[in-house]
């Protein structure tokens, strides 16, 4: 979490860019330059956002990425801390609608790629933990500093951050508050990519183009069952495994994929 000065207050309905893509990429910019601090305001916003985007059958993979070069996000606009202090509503006004609608990005079924630059600090590295892939730029940082400030990362970081690089190293990054480099992310895995600022958007875009391309339906059921199988036994998650195999068996881009395959050309699909 931190503050900055603005260079302006962005337009409420301008605080998250949504761009739909011929190609079925859809393009979601954070818009609150420099830093693109998250209001109460642009919360909303961003779940209005997402809400459009998981309606949208023809969006078939997601770019998060945030305005300008200096910052993809640096958590929340501490301006609005005092307020809830005073009414003891940082919880019930904040924290609890942040976290749903942080989920609705990590439940969206469609495949996401946060493309970062600058700085993803606090909610801004949460929220691009909710995402499948991330993007860095070779000289960016990265950091949960909430511990520096008295509290801890409340928007799903002590929940998602373990789970992707292992409970000591996210520890360390939680515990201390620290910068980390993207060296160092990429190296712990939190980073799938570290690229050059100047292609970093491209480079996310790209990769989002693949996605999209792949076929659709397995490809949200797979992702449905990574997140479902978390908490089952084996024998559970097999059954269940089983279960979503059959449906995607009986897609027709199933059946494209292998008839494809057999006549040795390019399968056409139509995403479902």
């Amino acid at each position: 979490m931190t503050t900055g000065k603005f260079e302006h207050d962005t337009d409420p309905a301008q605080m998250v860019k949504l761009e739909r893509r011929e190609d079925g990429v859809a393009v979601l910019t954070l818009n609150r330059p420099p830093l693109n601090l998250f209001t109460l305001e642009m919360t909303r916003v961003f779940d209005e956002r997402l809400q459009q985007i998981g309606r949208d059958s023809s969006i078939r993979s997601v770019v998060l990425t945030g305005a300008a070069d200096r910052a993809f996000g640096a958590g929340s606009d501490i301006r609005e801390f005092p307020e809830y202090f005073r009414t003891g509503t940082v919880i019930t006004t904040k924290l609890r609608y942040e976290n749903e609608v942080f989920n609705r990005l990590e439940d969206l079924p469609q495949p996401t790629v946060a493309a970062m630059r600058g700085v993803a600090l606090g909610g801004g590295l949460e929220l691009a933990l909710c995402c499948d892939f991330r993007v860095g730029a070779d000289d960016m940082r990265l950091a949960l500093p909430e511990i520096k400030l008295g509290v801890y990362p409340g928007s799903g970081g002590l929940i998602r951050l373990p789970r992707l690089i292992g409970a000591s190293r996210a520890k360390e990054v939680m515990f201390l508050g620290d910068f980390m480099s993207a060296e160092q992310a990429f190296g712990w895995g939190l980073l799938n990519r570290m690229v050059p600022g100047e292609v970093v958007l491209h480079t996310a875009v790209e990769f989002a183009a693949q996605l999209a391309n792949r076929p659709a339906r397995a490809i949200q059921i797979m992702k449905r069952g990574l997140r479902d199988f978390e908490n089952k036994s084996r024998d559970q998650a097999v059954d269940m495994s089983l279960a979503m195999s059959e449906v995607v068996f009986a897609t027709e881009d199933a059946k494209e994929g292998v008839a494809a395959f057999f006549t040795k050309r390019a399968p056409e699909y139509k995403h479902r």
